[in-house]
Parts: structure tokens; sequence; C-alpha cells
């Protein structure tokens, strides 16, 4: 199944935020005897934090760009 670039990047973040936010959550459940409503908000803020980061590089890298095309002009 052939899906688009976008949603190729929206789910593999996702997918990223997930792992990240299981092992922070199995941590924190299992090590530090905390109930499953912090392995949810682990996984929820773990998501966020990868998608932020994430459109944070795609707006560097647009600002690079712009840079480069000022430069060469």
């Amino acid at each position: 199944m052939f899906y688009s670039v976008t949603l190729q990047k929206i789910m593999l973040l996702t997918g990223i935020g997930i792992i990240i936010g299981a092992i922070v959550g199995f941590t924190s459940v299992l090590g530090f005897g905390l109930d499953g409503a912090v392995f949810v908000l682990a996984m929820f803020l773990s998501i966020i934090s990868v998608y932020a980061t994430a459109m944070y590089a795609e707006l560097y890298h647009i600002r690079e760009a712009i840079n480069k095309q000022r430069k060469g002009l």
C-alpha cells in the first residue's frame, strides 16, 4: 500500500513517539511504582515532543535554504 510522504512522516514520528513513551512509561510504572495514568501521560508527552522536534527541524532546514538562496543573489 502506498501512502503520501506526509502520512508516512506522521506514522513514523508517531511510532517513534510511542516507542519512547512506552520505554519511559514502563520505567515509571515498574521502576518507581506509579500508576497506569503515568504510562499514558508519558506516551502522550513523548509523541507531542517528537512532533515538536520534527517541526523545529523542518523549519530550521527551510531557514537554511532561504539563507543560502539569499547569499546567492
